[in-house]
């Protein structure tokens, strides 16, 4: 059932609700105030509108913050965010709260947890010993168990304009920022692949995969069932990952 506040009607279907706000004159407003950013139908009140984009198909709408968003993917980014799941998330180590699975991994991926001995390569090694038989990681030829070669520019990078990347041209301004631009996984190989049968998807890092995976598009796994193995640690949540694939 539909039900138009502003002149107390049920409505037994949508379409009937839509000819309702089409055609009833209580609802054709010249100049509205309140405009649809989906439909552009105009409404006289502001709860009018909240009425309207709460109950019209198509309108990726989150009804306890009365904001309409771009498309349903936006939308479902916003209802898994720290506004509406909170911060139900804990790092293993240092017990900071992160609103997802993925916020948490990224946290021990860039090697900024105070408690934790750990970066992006210690976790890619983690993963490549749970995941034995490739589920979720790729059969590269030049990983192993060792520190990975970290390059680092000097003063000699300066082209005469910028700071510029043996590896990939780009220029920076300033020395750090082309030096944390080497540091970043951005020169690396493809670590891991979406289990999903349909899907050919890469990432460089595990957090990448667990931010595909969460937000179903391939149906690995459902969001909360992700959060909930989290709960229980990272190799937790990823051996559910490999175990369901």
């Amino acid at each position: 059932m539909y039900h138009c506040q502003p002149c107390d009607r049920w409505f037994n279907n949508e379409h009937a609700y839509d000819q309702h706000i089409d055609n009833s004159p209580a609802h054709n407003f010249r100049g509205s105030r309140y405009e649809c950013s989906v439909c552009d139908r105009g409404f006289s009140t502001e709860y009018s509108l909240h009425q309207h984009s709460s109950t019209a198909s198509g309108h990726p709408y989150c009804i306890p913050c009365k904001r309409m968003f771009m498309n349903q993917n936006n939308l479902n980014q916003h209802m898994h965010s720290r506004t509406h799941v909170g911060s139900q998330i804990q790092c293993p180590f240092c017990r900071t709260g992160y609103a997802t699975a993925s916020g948490v991994t990224i946290q021990l991926e860039s090697g900024n947890c105070p408690q934790a001995n750990i970066d992006r390569h210690g976790i890619n090694r983690m993963i490549r010993r749970l995941d034995t038989n490739h589920v979720i990681t790729r059969r590269l030829l030049t990983y192993g168990d060792t520190d990975p070669v970290e390059y680092i520019a000097t003063e000699r990078s300066w082209n005469g304009h910028a700071f510029q990347c043996v590896l990939c041209t780009r220029q920076f301004g300033a020395l750090h920022s082309l030096n944390t631009h080497m540091k970043s996984p951005v020169h690396e190989q493809n670590l891991y692949h979406c289990p999903g049968r349909n899907c050919a998807r890469e990432y460089k890092l595990l957090s990448g995969l667990v931010q595909h995976v969460e937000s179903e598009s391939c149906g690995v796994m459902r969001f909360a069932a992700v959060q909930q193995q989290a709960r229980n640690g990272i190799e937790n949540m990823v051996g559910r990952m490999i175990q369901g694939a």
